[in-house]
C-alpha cells in the first residue's frame, strides 16, 4: 500500500476545532459537567501530542523535498513549533489532572 497526503485530514481537524471555538464564543455550545471539561482537556492534550509528532515529520520532510536554500531554516522553525506543542501538551496534562478532581 502506498502513502497518501494527509493535508485534507488536517484541514478537517482544524475545521472541527474552529467550529467548536466559534460555537463556544457565540454561546451555541457549552459544557454541562466538570467531567466534560476534564475530558475535553484530555483530548486537547492528545491533540497537541499528535500535533507535535506531525510537526516533527514536517520539519524533516520539508528540507528533503526541495533544494530551496530556505528549507533547512524553515524546517528548524517547524521543529521549534513542535517543541512548543509539546510544552503546551504538558500544560494541558497539568490542567486536566487539576480539573479531573473537580466535581
Amino acid at each position: 500500500m502506498g502513502t497518501y497526503d494527509p493535508t485534507h485530514l488536517l484541514k478537517d481537524a482544524a475545521k472541527s476545532l474552529s467550529t467548536a471555538a466559534e460555537d463556544l464564543a457565540a454561546g451555541r455550545a457549552e459544557w454541562d459537567r466538570p467531567r466534560d471539561v476534564a475530558k475535553s482537556l484530555e483530548w486537547l492534550r492528545d491533540l497537541t501530542g499528535d500535533l507535535s509528532r506531525i510537526l516533527l515529520q514536517q520539519a524533516g520532510a520539508l528540507p528533503r523535498m526541495t533544494n530551496d536554500q530556505d528549507a533547512p531554516a524553515a524546517g528548524q522553525r517547524i521543529a521549534e513549533a513542535a517543541a512548543t506543542a509539546t510544552q503546551l501538551g504538558n500544560q494541558l496534562r497539568k490542567a486536566h489532572e487539576s480539573a479531573d478532581y473537580v466535581r
